[in-house]
């Protein structure tokens, strides 16, 4: 089945690895590194200056990078202002970043823009239809400024707020701007512990033929009151469930294009037997013929 709204014509990046500039493990050693990442993903200041230095000598190595800001509001009242629009599309073309992706969240409250860390966190949207129309409006004002496709992401939750199921929400969403979707299994888990459900329960509601990216991080399960509660954790293994998640999307998502492993803050002799691991599931189990061929590739170099 191939991509609708031209996302079909996206690169297979493989097996990567999101990092941070600035921290450990450094993201230009590690691409170096035998069996290091395919690509690496970062969030970062919108000003793509400030990050001149390390993705360059990333281009120069032919190491890919994908900018995954927090800093556009993707729902909400409150609409990105057009020089923000301008910042973030002038670093996704300085990067040369393939797609744009950002969780569906209110990053800044206001007409000055910001970034979700001043918030504390990504605030996720009320599942309702006005909450729809209104992230519909905020994702429009993201793809008439920025000129790569834009990958919608479900922020991680610990609660739900609206009357409508998440996957369902964001499907809708998909299909309204002609967006594609980024999906984190861990993510996926906290919106299954919020909304009491198996693993795997609804998520055929979604348009599994709009997912670009996969992710698989670290987290850590709570439990209170008889509720259990997930939450990220990147310097940590995922869990078995997110491992469950992640396979179960393989499996069933004809158009990936790549598999992003989050590994900010952890040690750096952990990650690169991570990512083999992800190769391995991925060569083995990837429903999208190309995405396989991929990893299989970086498994024999």
């Amino acid at each position: 089945m191939s991509a609708p709204d031209g996302l079909d014509a996206l690169p297979v990046l493989g097996v990567g690895a999101s990092l941070s500039f600035g921290a450990e493990p450094d993201p230009v050693a590690l691409a170096a590194a035998p069996g290091g990442p395919a690509f690496i993903e970062y969030a970062g200041a919108a000003q793509h200056t400030w990050l001149a230095e390390p993705l360059g000598r990333l281009r120069a190595a032919g190491v890919p990078v994908l900018y995954h800001p927090s800093c556009l509001n993707l729902c909400g009242p409150d609409p990105n202002p057009p020089a923000w629009l301008a910042a973030v599309d002038a670093h996704v073309r300085a990067a040369g970043s393939a797609w744009l992706a950002q969780d569906v969240a209110v990053c800044f409250i206001g007409p000055t823009p910001g970034y979700s860390i001043q918030l504390g966190y990504f605030i996720p949207p009320v599942l309702t239809q006005p909450a729809l129309d209104e992230a519909a409006a905020r994702v429009a004002e993201v793809r008439a400024a920025v000129d790569v496709p834009l990958l919608l992401e479900p922020a991680p939750v610990t609660f739900h707020l609206g009357d409508m199921d998440i996957f369902t929400w964001l499907g809708q969403l998909a299909e309204r701007t002609g967006c594609g979707l980024l999906l984190d299994a861990g993510h996926v888990v906290s919106h299954q512990f919020a909304a009491g459900r198996g693993l795997t329960e609804g998520l055929e509601t979604l348009p599994l033929e709009r997912v670009i990216e996969l992710h698989v991080a670290g987290g850590v399960l709570q439990e209170h009151e008889g509720r259990r509660y997930y939450l990220d954790a990147h310097d940590l293994p995922p869990l078995p469930e997110a491992w469950q998640v992640l396979r179960w999307l393989l499996e069933r998502c004809p158009n990936l294009r790549a598999v992003c492993v989050e590994c900010e803050g952890a040690a750096a002799q952990a990650v690169l037997p991570m990512l083999q691991k992800t190769r391995e599931r991925v060569a083995f189990g990837a429903l999208s013929e190309a995405l396989r061929d991929k990893a299989r590739a970086e498994l024999a170099t």
